[in-house]
């Protein structure tokens, strides 16, 4: 019989029922040097994500020192994965962690995947127009997994690959519903006089599966309950997500041996470019999406996503129709391969 974590990998599509014989036992900690490396990430201001503008939506608190003080303070907080910092007469700092938080401290998404930071913006304040945002990403602040079984190398990997898928989907599904990185498009939008980010989410129940809404004013708040993905980017200063899917309603993922295409009779193309920074993110991605049925991808060599900036790891296209088009896959990159599933009900 399976065990209650198996049956969520098997639904997951990535676990064989050969890999159930296998017994498993998973050690996961934390590796902190005593001084990490910092990545300072394209612009001024501070520290945003895909989305940029004035999106930092993630647990922090601020403090009075300069930028020497401000990596300091971040290498002694292991909760601390990034801060924007500038310094003059009269020096200020932001530190994205949870330790001691003041503000957004119930936004841990940046703790548990720095790659989410991309971007400094300073939006319509000139004040932070000189700040910097320095960022530890994984590999020199990262999670070791370490997997142990009694069955074969493939079982380890297969394992791997499945915790990795796990992981990215806990942390993109906090909270019930899951941030998107492009505009989301409805028909039938509801506005609601909200307060802020926390008050406009919670107008999305019921039937909703969709929220948006200005975060320099929440009276421009929106729900919907029924959506689509966009390839535009969000108005500024405009953030929105998605309800997560209940992953048991879904079909499991189906790694296709043809190439996944346009449907036939469509105009344009239904494939949605997401940011991502890996494989299992990408699925994640289009795992918690209710509406989405396949998704593929392969390493970002050329930068795709963002031409001239600093590449992403993965470049990820999920879509909500797709057409089986041809025998192999096309050539788009060295690892180009996707999946498939049934909608969620």
């Amino acid at each position: 019989m399976y065990s209650q974590a198996q049956k969520i990998l098997v639904l997951l599509g990535i676990f064989s029922s050969a890999a159930s014989a296998g017994k498993l036992r998973q050690k996961e900690h934390l590796l902190w040097p005593t001084a990490r490396s910092y990545t300072q990430v394209p612009g001024n201001g501070w520290c945003t994500d895909a989305v940029g503008s004035s999106n930092e939506n993630s647990a922090r608190r601020f403090v009075e020192v300069d930028c020497n003080s401000a990596k300091n303070l971040c290498d002694s907080d292991s909760a601390c994965v990034a801060y924007a910092c500038m310094t003059g007469s009269s020096p200020m700092t932001v530190l994205y962690t949870t330790t001691n938080c003041s503000i957004g401290c119930d936004h841990t998404g940046w703790q548990n995947d720095p790659r989410l930071i991309t971007r400094a913006s300073y939006a319509y304040q000139p004040l932070w127009s000189t700040a910097t945002c320095h960022v530890a990403y994984p590999g020199t602040m990262t999670t070791s997994t370490t997997m142990t079984t009694t069955t074969s190398t493939t079982m380890s990997t297969t394992t791997s690959m499945t915790t990795a898928l796990h992981e990215n989907s806990m942390n993109l599904c906090h909270g019930g519903f899951m941030n998107s990185s492009t505009a989301i498009y409805s028909a039938n939008w509801i506005q609601h006089a909200a307060t802020s980010r926390e008050d406009c989410v919670s107008k999305c129940t019921g039937d909703c599966w969709a929220w948006k809404g200005n975060s320099s004013n929440w009276a421009f708040c929106y729900t919907a309950s029924t959506l689509s993905r966009t390839i535009a980017a969000w108005p500024q200063g405009y953030t929105g997500g998605l309800r997560c899917a209940i992953v048991a309603s879904c079909g499991a993922y189906v790694n296709s041996t043809t190439s996944l295409g346009d449907p036939e009779g469509g105009s344009g193309s239904p494939w949605i470019l997401l940011p991502a920074t890996s494989r299992e993110h990408c699925a994640a991605q289009c795992l918690y999406d209710h509406t989405c049925v396949a998704y593929k991808g392969g390493d970002d060599t050329g930068c795709l996503l963002t031409p001239n900036e600093r590449c992403e790891d993965f470049t990820c296209y999920v879509t909500a129709s797709y057409a089986n088009t041809s025998v192999g896959w096309e050539t788009d990159g060295p690892d180009w391969v996707g999946a498939y599933r049934s909608a969620c009900h």
